[in-house]
């Protein structure tokens, strides 16, 4: 690409924030095409690791419920504490933490089944999200490639876009930095690839109502 694109990337993460120009299209179309091939394997990872983590659940499930010897109930529907009517009040502190200290190593040893209940509820949720997660990324990998009524392939998508080339309503969106260039014998396009670039030519002469090769200074005069 020319002199002045700064925030247009030619190749990954191809950040195009909705605009893009021909140049960037075919390097991201180049790219996407070289690694079409990879996607069955992708698939077939996604599928293997949702299966596993089905396993995992199931060993799990088991471990829960089957050897669980506590119902899980909800743990948050106590009533808020208040005082009684008669008030409460403070009493000398001696050496009462001591019976404390070794309540909390009695509850270190028996940790594991103190927080069974919210531990099984915790694990669970986070391994069916991550089985559903895995299964979407390998069903998105088999919709990539595979011809359907029901959602659009890579190729249908890169189709769509080429034929936005062809509209007018989207000329300042896809820019044409290889065919339409201004001013001729330059090599800067119409319209700027990214707006965080600095306005093209075309663009300050437009919005300045100028004519060609006129001063496109949209400061206000000084008196």
């Amino acid at each position: 690409m020319g002199n002045g694109y700064i925030y247009g990337y030619t190749g990954p993460p191809f950040n195009f924030l909705g605009h893009f120009c021909t140049t960037q299209f075919n390097a991201f179309t180049a790219w996407v095409n070289a690694r079409t091939g990879n996607l069955p394997a992708v698939q077939q990872f996604y599928q293997i690791r949702a299966a596993t983590l089905r396993k995992t659940a199931g060993v799990l499930g088991q471990y829960y419920t089957t050897l669980n010897d506590e119902v899980l109930n909800p743990t948050f529907t106590k009533n808020a504490w208040k005082p009684a009517a008669q008030g409460h009040f403070g009493y000398v502190f001696r050496d009462d933490h001591l019976p404390m200290i070794a309540m909390s190593k009695i509850k270190d040893y028996m940790r594991p089944q103190f927080q069974r209940q919210d531990e099984s509820v915790f694990t669970m949720n986070q391994i069916r999200n991550l089985i559903e997660k895995n299964e979407d990324k390998a069903q998105y990998a088999f919709q990539a490639t595979t011809q359907n009524q029901n959602w659009q392939t890579i190729s249908d998508l890169i189709g769509k876009i080429n034929g936005y080339f062809g509209l007018p309503e989207y000329e300042a969106v896809l820019v044409k930095d290889q065919t339409d260039v201004y001013p001729t014998g330059t090599t800067q396009p119409r319209f700027r690839v990214q707006q965080l670039d600095a306005p093209t030519q075309y663009e300050r002469e437009t919005v300045s109502h100028a004519q060609p090769g006129q001063n496109t200074d949209l400061k206000e005069p000084s008196s």
